[in-house]
């Protein structure tokens, strides 16, 4: 019985870390939006922060594809209007490893934006390399969105 107090504790202990974590680590982020709902600043710009877990064996894989050196797809993001692209790794409390990744949108067609990119053939190779390294969160199939909770102008 005394051991099932104490693994409960820690579930608790370990699942309030996590939670708290993610919620700072929203808050570094200089803003994120869901899809849904446009930034209503004079410069249009949405910004979306989002998280994915990644398997430990294809870190230093994933970090070597996002080198600076490797140009990727960093133009189709341009075209799709994707600006400052950012992707933060870390390990939290629970063991796993986590990409914390952030973008600011800038045009006027989201979702005519993302259709495009989405059907890009470089960018189609692109994820077939990168998604078998990834691990979407429970409920979601591929990057799960962060709500905005900060944004400091």
């Amino acid at each position: 019985m005394k051991n099932i107090i104490v693994n409960n504790r820690e579930k608790i202990r370990i699942i309030g870390s996590l939670q708290l974590i993610i919620v700072l680590l929203a808050g570094l982020f200089i803003g994120c939006e869901s899809n849904t709902v446009e930034n209503s600043s004079k410069n249009n710009i949405k910004r979306v922060g989002m998280v994915i877990k990644i398997k430990p064996e294809y870190i230093e894989e994933y970090k070597v594809l996002h080198a600076s050196s490797n140009p990727g797809v960093r133009d189709l993001l341009s075209k799709a209007n994707m600006h400052n692209f950012s992707i933060f790794l870390h390990q939290l409390d629970d063991g796993n490893w986590y990409e914390f990744g952030y973008y600011e949108y800038t045009g006027n067609d989201f979702k005519a934006d993302m259709e495009e990119l989405s059907k890009h053939p470089r960018n189609i190779e692109w994820l077939k390399i990168c998604d078998p390294m990834q691990v979407p969160l429970n409920g979601y199939e591929g990057w799960a969105e962060m709500e905005q909770v900060y944004y400091n102008k």
